[in-house]
Protein backbone atom coordinates (compact mmCIF):
# COMPACT_ATOMS: atom_id res chain seq x y z
CA UNK A 1 0.00 0.00 0.00
CA UNK A 2 1.36 3.49 -1.05
CA UNK A 3 2.19 6.50 1.63
CA UNK A 4 -0.76 8.96 1.74
CA UNK A 5 0.38 11.93 0.29
CA UNK A 6 -2.09 14.25 2.77
CA UNK A 7 -3.89 13.56 5.44
CA UNK A 8 -7.37 15.98 5.84
CA UNK A 9 -9.85 16.32 8.53
CA UNK A 10 -13.12 15.72 8.22
CA UNK A 11 -16.22 17.38 10.13
CA UNK A 12 -14.56 18.97 13.48
CA UNK A 13 -16.80 22.13 14.03
CA UNK A 14 -14.13 24.53 15.40
CA UNK A 15 -14.24 27.74 16.73
CA UNK A 16 -11.25 29.79 15.61
CA UNK A 17 -11.05 30.13 12.57
CA UNK A 18 -7.46 28.80 11.83
CA UNK A 19 -8.05 25.83 13.97
CA UNK A 20 -8.55 22.94 10.69
CA UNK A 21 -5.50 25.03 8.89
CA UNK A 22 -3.04 24.76 11.67
CA UNK A 23 -3.94 21.12 12.39
CA UNK A 24 -3.85 20.29 8.69
CA UNK A 25 0.12 22.10 8.64
CA UNK A 26 1.09 20.27 11.61
CA UNK A 27 -0.55 16.89 10.46
CA UNK A 28 0.96 17.38 7.12
CA UNK A 29 4.38 18.83 7.35
CA UNK A 30 6.46 16.64 9.87
CA UNK A 31 8.83 19.79 10.30
CA UNK A 32 5.65 21.76 11.45
CA UNK A 33 4.67 19.11 14.51
CA UNK A 34 6.38 20.00 18.09
CA UNK A 35 6.16 23.51 16.80
CA UNK A 36 5.83 26.78 18.97
CA UNK A 37 2.64 29.19 18.23
CA UNK A 38 5.80 31.50 16.95
CA UNK A 39 7.13 29.27 14.42
CA UNK A 40 3.32 28.54 12.97
CA UNK A 41 3.24 32.02 12.16
CA UNK A 42 6.25 31.54 9.69
CA UNK A 43 4.68 29.03 7.81
CA UNK A 44 3.07 29.77 4.24
CA UNK A 45 0.24 28.12 4.21
CA UNK A 46 -1.22 30.13 7.35
CA UNK A 47 0.31 33.38 5.94
CA UNK A 48 -3.69 34.44 5.35
CA UNK A 49 -3.43 34.50 9.41
CA UNK A 50 -3.00 36.82 12.19
CA UNK A 51 -0.71 36.24 15.13
CA UNK A 52 -3.44 36.66 17.30
CA UNK A 53 -6.23 34.06 14.89
CA UNK A 54 -2.99 31.42 14.91
CA UNK A 55 -2.60 31.79 18.89
CA UNK A 56 -6.47 31.22 19.34
CA UNK A 57 -6.36 28.12 17.19
CA UNK A 58 -3.68 26.42 19.07
CA UNK A 59 -5.15 27.18 22.37
CA UNK A 60 -8.97 25.66 21.36
CA UNK A 61 -6.86 22.60 19.72
CA UNK A 62 -4.72 22.49 23.01
CA UNK A 63 -7.72 22.77 25.48
CA UNK A 64 -9.93 20.54 23.43
CA UNK A 65 -7.02 17.99 23.47
CA UNK A 66 -5.79 17.87 19.63
CA UNK A 67 -2.66 19.50 20.41
CA UNK A 68 -0.57 17.97 23.27
CA UNK A 69 2.38 20.61 25.10
CA UNK A 70 5.64 18.92 25.26
CA UNK A 71 8.26 20.35 27.25
CA UNK A 72 11.64 21.08 25.83
CA UNK A 73 14.59 22.90 27.25
CA UNK A 74 13.73 26.26 25.18
CA UNK A 75 9.82 26.13 26.16
CA UNK A 76 6.87 24.35 25.40
CA UNK A 77 6.21 23.22 22.08
CA UNK A 78 2.81 21.49 20.65
CA UNK A 79 2.65 18.11 18.96
CA UNK A 80 -0.55 17.21 17.25
CA UNK A 81 -1.95 14.04 19.33
CA UNK A 82 -2.97 11.93 16.90
CA UNK A 83 -4.78 9.33 18.78
CA UNK A 84 -7.53 11.78 19.33
CA UNK A 85 -8.43 12.30 15.71
CA UNK A 86 -10.59 9.72 14.78
CA UNK A 87 -11.86 11.80 11.70
CA UNK A 88 -9.16 11.98 9.35
CA UNK A 89 -9.10 10.52 5.76
CA UNK A 90 -5.65 9.74 3.88
CA UNK A 91 -5.39 11.17 0.52
CA UNK A 92 -2.85 8.99 -1.93
CA UNK A 93 -1.95 10.33 -5.23
CA UNK A 94 -0.83 8.71 -8.36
Amino acid sequence: MPNPIEISLLDYHFEAAACDAVLTVMLNKSDRDYSTADELCQVKELARFSYEEIGAAVNELYRRGFLLEVKKPYGYVYAVNKLRISNMEFVYGA
